[in-house]
């Protein structure tokens, strides 16, 4: 429990004047300091830690994203902002499990599906996680982008994530989902906007894999196993596009 002299000699931790805790902590009758300073140093690595995390959080949704929001959309738009940001501080030092239905749960439910054709005026566009959330909709692709960049700074190795093409059978169309590798010669799990349970893709009979991408290369996909290398993803114009537009935003795709 902390008295009145643990309290002083924290708070003298953190303005790094140890020799004044010490002198403090002396004055007192009886008190056994020397005792108080694993809890002290404790204290103070854990606010200190406690201080990176955040500023960690500020760095992956940087915190002007919040005031261009309110002023490019409206007080909602920066609200969705700001509940990203706190979500990804919260999910900061989750298993990789819970990240990825952490993620996979907040866009799912923060995000409005909307046609590109619909909501850009264009046939297929993809949109930076700021311009999704703020603008209040978004459709597959727009989805699966803001889950890849959620989890790559949530700590998830690129070699694990994919962008991944596929026919939706059922609806007989073009579809993406997010699949997640969580060793290199497992079945992937599945991220998607259609079925909120993340399934393992040997489950999900719906979706026929076309190819994969991540920052690092592009496959020729099998659900079920690791595809085909092919090239770079640098030749999708559509990335290098959305690149440009999220290291413009402070955000490195």
């Amino acid at each position: 429990m902390l008295n009145g002299n643990n309290i002083y000699l924290l708070v003298a931790c953190l303005r790094m004047d140890f020799s004044t805790a010490v002198f403090h902590s002396r004055r007192q009758p009886g008190s056994p300091w020397w005792l108080l300073w694993p809890l002290t140093a404790l204290l103070c690595w854990n606010l200190a830690g406690q201080e990176a995390l955040y500023a960690d959080t500020e760095r992956w949704v940087p915190e002007e994203l919040t005031g261009k929001a309110k002023q490019q959309y409206d007080g909602k738009a920066a609200a969705r902002i700001d509940a990203w940001r706190q979500t990804l501080h919260g999910l900061a030092d989750a298993s990789e499990a819970d990240k990825l239905k952490g993620v996979n749960a907040f866009f799912n439910r923060e995000l409005r599906f909307v046609s590109d054709a619909k909501h850009w005026g264009m046939d297929d566009y993809w949109a930076t996680p700021y311009e999704a959330l703020g603008s209040d909709g978004g459709d597959c692709e727009d989805y699966v982008i803001a889950k890849y960049y959620s989890l790559r700074q949530l700590g998830v190795d690129t070699s694990k994530l994919r962008i991944t093409y596929v026919k939706a059978i059922r609806l007989n169309q073009a579809h993406m989902v997010l699949t997640y590798f969580p060793t290199p010669d497992a079945v992937p799990l599945v991220l998607d906007n259609l079925i909120g349970i993340i399934a393992p893709a040997s489950e999900r009979s719906d979706l026929s894999p076309v190819y994969s991408f991540n920052g690092d290369g592009m496959w020729l996909e099998r659900m079920k196993g690791q595809g085909i290398r092919m090239g770079n993803p640098n030749k999708l114009d559509l990335w290098t596009d959305l690149r440009v537009r999220m290291n413009q935003l402070g955000m490195d795709l």
